[in-house]
């Protein structure tokens, strides 16, 4: 199933809510309060690319205008409003965006966003998936899409958060290129039209990532194993994943999010079968990587876990907070 978390000012005394609502985002925005009365309700889960978010907020002000372009996010959000107002200004590019419409940001980009009594759906997207989408993702921040040309888009979002917690684990990268699909949709015909070499180029990384995946516990997983699993070549793997590092840096990624996810969900496997699971030599091995990546040891990231029960505060902001460098 789905990774989850959720977070209910409700829950929370009434001095403590916005603070740990705060605290649950203050790894990609600054969080102020806004207008009326504060409340907080979110629902998020992880799927393969996107990170959907059910949000119901008021009272509050997100901001990026400071760590625009500073903190390393550069992935693209699209949100629905179910209902109520979300209030833009000039960072956001857009002034207000009402019930049924989609509102769209770029991280990259500074951004100010005010929520009246507002039940919003968020997508956060990695940037690969929007260029498959539209070929660019460039103008889009700001950007308001409206009925009847963003329905297919918004039933699509109603969907996946009404089935979120069902959804199974090896059914999301179908959903992810489905959603490519969708949001293409919204393009006239002839920007669609011109998407189909970024769309084909996205799904032959797919293939690699998809490859990768399946066969994290292969110690001798490399680029050579993969060019003879993919039929590509190691120049055309090299063109494919210049831009992140390479395919060797690819493997090691993945290998680490594996681990820190297992963590995140108390799987009760020791750190040296954890690391063979996902195909590093040894735990020195991998204590050290995940070390480098999150400054933390997988022990004392175990540790952490532990002190924090599903759901409370700690808990969702430890997850979003590595949700996040997956598409950031």
């Amino acid at each position: 199933m789905s990774e989850r978390f959720s977070f209910n000012s409700h829950t929370l005394p009434e001095e403590d809510a916005f603070p740990a609502y705060a605290r649950l985002y203050d790894k990609g925005s600054d969080v102020s309060r806004g207008d009326g009365e504060f409340r907080a309700e979110v629902r998020a889960w992880r799927l393969e690319g996107l990170l959907l978010f059910e949000r119901r907020l008021s009272g509050v002000v997100h901001s990026r205008i400071a760590r625009a372009a500073t903190d390393g996010f550069d992935h693209i959000v699209l949100s629905l409003v179910l209902s109520g107002r979300v209030v833009g200004g000039e960072a956001s590019a857009f002034d207000e965006a009402l019930a049924g419409e989609i509102y769209v940001t770029d991280t990259a980009r500074p951004s100010r966003t005010g929520f009246e009594s507002a039940h919003v759906l968020t997508a956060s997207v990695s940037r690969e998936i929007i260029e498959a989408a539209r070929g660019t993702a460039a103008s889009l921040h700001g950007r308001v899409l409206k009925a009847p040309r963003n329905l297919m888009l918004a039933d699509f979002l109603r969907s996946l958060a009404r089935n979120g917690d069902m959804i199974e684990t090896d059914a999301q990268p179908a959903l992810s290129r489905a959603f490519i699909h969708i949001l293409g949709s919204v393009e006239e015909r002839s920007a669609r039209a011109s998407n189909e070499a970024r769309r084909r180029e996205y799904l032959r990384r797919d293939a690699v990532e998809r490859m990768i995946i399946d066969n994290l516990a292969d110690p001798a997983l490399s680029v050579a194993t993969v060019s003879r699993g993919t039929g590509m070549s190691r120049s055309a793997l090299y063109r494919l994943f210049e831009d992140s590092g390479g395919v060797a840096r690819l493997i090691q990624k993945r290998r680490l999010d594996g681990v820190r996810r297992a963590l995140d969900n108390r799987e009760p496997v020791g750190l040296a079968d954890m690391a063979r699971t996902f195909g590093f030599s040894d735990e020195a091995q991998l204590g050290r990587l995940f070390f480098e990546t999150y400054e933390v040891s997988p022990a004392e990231y175990r540790e952490g876990v532990a002190t924090s029960e599903p759901d409370d505060p700690v808990d969702s902001r430890r997850r979003w907070a590595g949700w996040m460098t997956e598409i950031a």
